[in-house]
């Protein structure tokens, strides 16, 4: 995999959150259909999630000056100075904005809205497993961010 991937999969994220946005507006007001709209706001978030972290793996190897032609390898990481096991193959945004902090580039995934950063900070892989009733206001509103966030790569 080349670590433009990463952006690829970011903007791929981005227009399935569209996708689930529309079909959620469709049944908002739909009381016996409930269930299916926690599920797609469900997947909204996890989605909005990926969108976060595969801009912030794409945003490491680009400031890392990784050859854009050549697969991702321990080895070329290791040459970059970026343990790719430690560094990247992770699901935390605190930790792999502290490696672009490292970095001296001054962007971050945070959003400075206390609601939507507690989302992010919240949000994991493992969050599509979990049977929760999220605010779609919410959710909404840290997909929106996570849309200009990924404007910024």
């Amino acid at each position: 995999m080349k670590y433009t991937s990463y952006l690829s999969s970011a903007k791929r994220h981005s227009h399935a959150c569209q996708a689930l946005i529309e079909k959620i507006n469709i049944l908002i007001g739909q009381d016996d259909r409930i269930e299916e709209r926690n599920f797609l706001v469900l997947s909204l978030y996890y989605l909005s999630g990926y969108i976060v972290e595969c801009s912030l793996k794409f945003k490491i190897f680009e400031v890392s000056n990784y050859d854009e032609n050549i697969e991702i390898s321990d080895h070329e990481c290791r040459i970059l100075g970026i343990n790719y096991k430690k560094d990247i193959r992770i699901h935390d945004f605190s930790k792999l904005q502290d490696f672009i902090d490292s970095l001296n580039i001054d962007i971050s995934y945070t959003s400075g809205n206390n609601d939507i950063d507690i989302l992010l900070n919240n949000w994991k892989p493992d969050v599509r497993y979990e049977h929760s009733n999220l605010d779609y206001e919410s959710i909404y509103k840290m997909y929106q961010h996570t849309v200009q966030f990924l404007r910024k790569m």
